[in-house]
């Protein structure tokens, strides 16, 4: 998605005002659960406005520093600010837990340990507890020192799973897991997390998925509640976290080729490993989190992020951005619901860029009569439309007998099979402006909070449409009144945008703009002094020059 692209508006030239819809949805629909300042997002009312008015001022922040001070953003004064403050500063005591546990424990000098050693070791338990509580209760978005990754044994089973298999063919590779051990696996592979090791991370990830869809007798997650330790686990929390890591890591590889291939007989063309499976990974991870957790934000999250891959997932622009829309409007009010600032604030920037590009798919144009109209298509479910049956039309128009015409013409395109997505002669998309300026506000409270504790670049890092909104609403909303529409500059994603930030593999922190080894290619830090400490430290031993 380019930011050069000249946008094209109808300035002094709108759209002829709404005075009717033709809408036969059900009209005694349930209201909103979180009050009328996202009632739009709902389902029932995705739908053609009339007269629909937002007149606040713009929200427009500078953007956040992309630096992130591990393990000491957040200052204590502020540990009450915030429900997502809270939740993170959890997280961090949990790395802290861990990192006393670490340094309690008797260093056994050992890399690996057999995984009933580790079994027996009450200690060893709670931590791996700990990553995961942490990583999934902060969405990964806890800092954590380097060491730590490194101050534990990791169980020596991991080593027997050599190959990586799409996850619809996936089996098992180790004879037996059970419930315990399947929490020691999990923790391995989030741990896993530096570059050269998502690979392996996502095996282990693999492997757990394969013996937890086995329906095996051996791994009973109600045996968790035997340990003191595991007692607050259940299958649905863990499933869900094992689809997390799963989707970090498949991410990590589908954005970065090199570290697809990490020992000398494995194959960037590996099936397992191609982008069009490593995002049918995350597709299916994702359906998983909404299934076991469906009250959380990050399946839909997810979900969305899939059908903005249109490069690969073989959607069509425009119908990926409908789809993008639905699942970050699901996200957003999900989010409210949980009080997530993170989410309120990211999804709430990715729905408002879905609708500059056709989101909400609004086609204008002029009946035969010369009124002109807008329709909103349904370009996902219009392809399950019954002719013998009423038809579900949304059409603003300014007259009954345009609406007809309208209709008319909607209904002939649905006889011939006319693909929603192909706009004939005269129709254009066009954009509610006063919707991309509300959802951009409501996301930029949410972002002023999260940024009041040092965590906006998370936001910013995670989303790939705050330059093209806020380029959108410089441009447009100085020269137009709030309830105007505007001319769509773009339909439908051109194809995959997809930034992020990235840890210092010395340090830990996290920055945009990271430098990697010269030699290797594998590692990368955020200064000389970090590259020259960590040559020192570990990694002259381990630096291999790139193919």
């Amino acid at each position: 998605m380019g930011r050069k692209n000249k946008r094209k508006t109808n300035k002094g030239r709108d759209p002829q005002p709404l005075l009717l819809r033709n809408n036969n949805s059900n009209s005694n629909s349930k209201p909103p659960t979180q009050g009328t300042r996202l009632a739009f997002l709902e389902k029932s009312k995705r739908q053609v406005s009339i007269n629909a008015t937002y007149n606040e001022p713009l929200i427009l922040p500078k953007k956040p520093n992309m630096t992130l001070d591990a393990m000491g953003v957040v200052p204590p004064k502020k540990r009450t600010a915030t429900a997502t403050a809270e939740r993170l500063i959890r997280a961090i005591e949990m790395i802290e837990d861990i990192e006393k546990l670490q340094a309690g424990r008797v260093p056994s000098g050992e890399d690996l340990v057999d995984i009933h050693a580790l079994m027996a070791d009450g200690s060893y338990i709670r931590e791996c507890v700990l990553w995961i509580r942490a990583y999934i209760s902060s969405d990964f978005r806890v800092p954590c020192k380097a060491h730590l990754l490194f101050g534990s044994p990791l169980p020596s089973c991991w080593t027997h799973i050599t190959s990586l298999c799409p996850l619809e063919d996936n089996g098992p590779q180790l004879m037996r897991v059970d419930a315990l051990s399947f929490v020691i696996l999990l923790a391995a592979a989030i741990r896993m997390s530096s570059p050269g090791r998502e690979r392996f991370s996502l095996q282990i990830v693999h492997e757990l998925h394969a013996h937890a869809e086995g329906n095996y007798d051996w791994l009973d997650f109600d045996d968790l509640r035997r340990h003191e330790e595991t007692k607050g686990l259940d299958e649905a929390y863990l499933r869900f976290a094992t689809a997390w890591v799963g989707i970090k890591r498949a991410r990590a590889l589908y954005r970065d080729r090199d570290q697809r291939t990490v020992l000398p007989f494995q194959s960037r063309d590996d099936v397992a490993t191609q982008s069009k499976s490593l995002l049918r990974s995350i597709e299916i991870f994702a359906g998983e989190q909404r299934r076991y957790l469906p009250n959380s934000p990050v399946g839909h999250w997810n979900s969305g992020w899939v059908s903005s891959q249109t490069k690969h997932n073989g959607r069509h622009p425009w119908a990926a951005a409908v789809d993008f829309y639905n699942q970050m409007a699901d996200c957003c009010l999900l989010a409210d619901g949980a009080d997530d600032d993170f989410y309120r604030a990211a999804a709430g920037v990715e729905i408002a860029m879905s609708l500059i590009i056709g989101g909400k798919p609004l086609v204008g144009y002029a009946v035969p009569s010369g009124a002109k109209v807008q329709v909103l298509r349904d370009l996902i479910a219009n392809n399950d439309w019954d002719a013998d049956r009423e038809m579900k039309l949304n059409i603003g128009a300014p007259t009954p007998a345009a609406a007809r015409e309208a209709s008319a013409k909607e209904r002939r395109r649905l006889l011939e099979g006319v693909p929603p997505t192909r706009l004939e002669h005269g129709e254009t998309v066009i954009v509610p402006h006063w919707e991309v300026s509300r959802i951009w506000n409501f996301a930029m409270e949410a972002y002023a909070r999260v940024e009041g504790f040092g965590y906006g670049q998370c936001v910013y890092g995670e989303t790939s449409g705050w330059d093209i909104v806020e380029s959108f609403l410089k441009g447009q909303h100085g020269t137009l009144v709030p309830q105007r529409y505007v001319t769509c500059p773009q339909v439908g994603f051109k194809g995959t945008r997809d930034k992020g930030s990235w840890p210092c593999d010395f340090c830990g922190k996290v920055e945009s703009d990271l430098k990697q080894c010269s030699v290797c290619k594998k590692v990368q830090y955020c200064s000389r002094d970090c590259q020259k400490k960590a040559w020192k430290a570990t990694h002259k031993h381990e630096c291999i020059p790139a193919k």
